[in-house]
């Protein structure tokens, strides 16, 4: 304790001693278990690329980390290590650090650390729709045809699998007007489409309706070009039975 703080307290107590009052008893710490927690970490792997090894193993990779062109990688779990990008690399795409390479072509990566190469093949992992915070429901291509009551001032969303690099995109076909539309979210429906160099593929399109009114009726989606006001004939839609009250 700083000694002006002694004295400060011993001043105290002669004090109380000639009022013939006891002592103030010093403040204590407040206990660590009463402190505010220490919110989780992001995991950071959350969606990595995942790699099973020959002979065993399983490497993470997480490919462009934060504003970079840098991998996060780690192995079995241990560990993560950052690796910056090699651009004078002659032999493909390779990440490396002062003690350990990652090669790779998006199938597979070579992982060298000192005395151990491992050579693993992509395993790839479906992932779930984006959520949309504040809704009370979220549909699915399995809510085809379903009957959603809600209130006004409620929101809903609708997460369908599409294209949109093919220039179609989901949106309200024609909707009442007691229903409001705006695009959502969007995302990769699997791990495959954070590799390098990775083009195309299915992606997850979510849809926010908002009810603003009253009213009763059936809501469609259609995947169109935006630049469209109406979806072709041909064009995939989805359906539902929706009521506002």
């Amino acid at each position: 304790m700083h000694i002006g703080a002694i004295a400060a307290m011993a001043g105290l107590g002669l004090l109380a001693a000639a009022c013939g009052e006891p002592a103030p008893a010093p403040a204590e710490p407040t206990p660590v278990a009463d402190q505010p927690a220490t919110p989780p970490a992001i995991d950071a792997f959350a969606y990595a690329v995942n790699y099973e090894c020959e002979g065993g193993g399983v490497v993470d990779v997480v490919f462009g980390n934060g504003a970079s062109n840098d991998a996060l990688a780690r192995i079995d779990g241990g560990a993560a290590e950052t690796l910056p990008m090699n651009p004078d690399s002659q032999t493909g795409i390779e990440y490396k650090n002062a003690t350990t390479t990652l090669k790779t072509d998006g199938s597979s990566v070579t992982w060298t650390s000192g005395a151990v190469t491992k050579t693993c093949m992509i395993k790839t992992r479906e992932l779930p729709a984006p959520t949309v915070t504040g809704v009370i429901r979220t549909l699915t291509e399995t809510d085809a045809g379903a009957s959603v009551d809600m209130k006004v001032g409620e929101k809903i969303s609708v997460a369908l699998v599409g294209v949109p690099t093919a220039g179609y995109v989901w949106g309200a076909s024609a909707p009442p007007a007691f229903i409001k539309a705006t695009d959502g979210p969007g995302g990769a429906t699997s791990t495959a489409q954070f590799t390098p160099g990775f083009a195309g593929g299915s992606h997850w399109e979510v849809v926010v309706i908002e009810a603003v009114a009253a009213g009763e009726g059936e809501i469609t989606l259609a995947q169109r070009r935006p630049w469209e006001t109406a979806a072709e004939p041909d064009a995939n839609t989805f359906k539902f039975k929706l009521k506002v009250s």
